[in-house]
């Protein structure tokens, strides 16, 4: 299941970039910003990379060492924080 999640997550990244796609975004009202653009491709690169570190700590879990639960969490919620900064920037 693991792979299928982070493919997901790879995908799931390339069409918010590759479509513009922000009206996901809760509270967000379209046309309230010029750059939605460059908010969506911000976000994609986002969820590209957490699919993108999941896998590969996915890998090195199962083929070099052991890696804790713990450690996925913590990049989790770093990459939430990254994602909330970024609607943040895009508000002001």
């Amino acid at each position: 299941f693991g792979i299928a999640f982070s493919f997901f997550f790879i995908l799931a990244g390339l069409f918010v970039w590759r479509q513009g796609v922000v009206n996901f975004i809760a509270g967000y009202q379209e046309g309230s910003k010029d750059e939605e653009k460059g908010l969506a491709k911000r976000i994609g690169l986002v969820i590209i990379l957490f699919g993108a570190e999941c896998l590969i700590l996915l890998l090195l879990d199962l083929y070099l060492i052991p890696i804790e639960a713990y450690y996925i969490g913590v990049l989790a919620i770093f990459n939430i924080s990254i994602l909330l900064l970024l609607f943040i920037k895009a508000r002001v």
